[in-house]
C-alpha cells in the first residue's frame, strides 16, 4: 500500500441532498485509491435544514448562512482542511463563508473562470442553466467577467416553467423520487438553451449534474460539479 498524505475534507451537502451526494459520489470516483486507507477522510453533513438560496437572494426569505455556518463550525472542530459545498447558488455568499471558515473553502464559480480563461479560449457565448437565484444575482457574469465570454440565459419564461419547474416541482430534481416529467423538463431546457446558438452549456446549478448525461450532448458541456469534485481530490492530494 502506498502512503500518501490527504487533507480532511469536508462537504455541505442538503441543497438539495442528491446533488450532495452526487458530489460525495464524484469525489470517491476521482480519488486516485487503490485500498480503503487511501480514500480521503470525508466529513458529509447532509445539512437539509438550510434555507433555500434562491428564496432568500431574490425574495428575501431566511438566509442560508446561519445554517451554513453551522456545518463549517462541526468542520473547524474536527480539523477538516479543505471545504466543497454542493450548492452553487449559496456561492453568492461566498465571501461570508470563507471568513467563518478556518480551512480553504473551494470556489467552483472560479474554477469554471480558470477552466474557461486556460482551456477554451474559442468559446464566446456560455449558456449557463442555473438557479434563478444565481442568475438574477448576476452570479456567473461576475465570475466571467474576465474571461471574454457571453454569458446567455433561457427567457425568463422558459426560466421559471421549464428549468426552474424541473428542479422545484413534486418529484422534481429537490425530491426523493424523480419523476419522468422532471427528467423531460430538463431535457427541454438542454434543447431550448442549445436553440440560441451557445458555444457551450454550464451546468450551472447542482442538480443539473443529476439529469443531463454529458455523452449524448451535442454542444460542449461542462458541468461545475464536476469541476468542483475534481479540484477537491486535487487538493486532498497535493496534486497540483
Amino acid at each position: 500500500m502506498m502512503t500518501m498524505h490527504k487533507k480532511k475534507v469536508g462537504i455541505i451537502g442538503g441543497m438539495g441532498s442528491r446533488a450532495g451526494v452526487k458530489l460525495l459520489q464524484l469525489i470517491i470516483d476521482y480519488s486516485p485509491a487503490i485500498t480503503d486507507q487511501e480514500f480521503p477522510e470525508i466529513l458529509y453533513h447532509n445539512n437539509s435544514a438550510i434555507p433555500d438560496r434562491t428564496r432568500a437572494i431574490i425574495h428575501g426569505g431566511p438566509s442560508p448562512l446561519e445554517g451554513i455556518y453551522r456545518s463549517l463550525e462541526m468542520f473547524n472542530s474536527q480539523q477538516v482542511e479543505v471545504v466543497a459545498i454542493a450548492c452553487v447558488t449559496s456561492h453568492y455568499y461566498y465571501d461570508s463563508i470563507a471568513d467563518y471558515s478556518k480551512s480553504k473553502v473551494l470556489n467552483p464559480l472560479q474554477l469554471l473562470a480558470d477552466r474557461l480563461m486556460h482551456e477554451y479560449t474559442a468559446v464566446k457565448r456560455v449558456g449557463v442553466l442555473a438557479t434563478t437565484g444565481s442568475i438574477k444575482s448576476g452570479l456567473y457574469q461576475q465570475a466571467l467577467e474576465k474571461c471574454n465570454v457571453e454569458v446567455v440565459t433561457l427567457d425568463p419564461v422558459s426560466q421559471e416553467e421549464i428549468f426552474m419547474r424541473a428542479v422545484y416541482m413534486k418529484n422534481g430534481f429537490k425530491s426523493a423520487c424523480i419523476s419522468d416529467e422532471a427528467r423531460e423538463l430538463m431535457q427541454l431546457s438542454m434543447k431550448k438553451m442549445k436553440a440560441l446558438n451557445v458555444d457551450m452549456i454550464i451546468g450551472g446549478c447542482t442538480e443539473v449534474s443529476l439529469g443531463v448525461m454529458p455523452e449524448n450532448e451535442m454542444v460542449p458541456y461542462l458541468d461545475v460539479l464536476d469541476l468542483l469534485a475534481r479540484r477537491t481530490v486535487e487538493c486532498c492530494y497535493d496534486l497540483d
